[in-house]
């Protein structure tokens, strides 16, 4: 399955929130539960790098991802605290 993750990068040292959208495509993901546990298990293993796609900051971050998007950019689900 094809689907769009939106990542927040957040500097919270620097009160900075950073954004990018990353495509992924995996083939045993084939429903919104396992993109979820796709990108937990990814978060947990350190395999995502969204903070390389934004503008660079010295200093720590968190990253986190705020949207899933289908492969046609419908939202499938987003963060209820994200405001797009």
């Amino acid at each position: 399955m094809e689907f769009k993750v939106r990542w927040e990068v957040d500097y919270y040292d620097l009160n900075i929130k950073l954004y990018c959208d990353i495509w992924e495509e995996e083939d045993s993901v084939k429903n919104l539960d396992d993109i979820f546990e796709f990108l937990n298990q990814g978060l947990e293993e350190g395999l995502f790098s969204p903070e390389n796609e934004v503008e660079y900051h010295s200093g720590d971050f968190n990253i986190e991802y705020v949207v899933v998007f289908d492969e046609n950019e419908k939202i499938m689900w987003k963060e209820s605290t994200y405001k797009m």
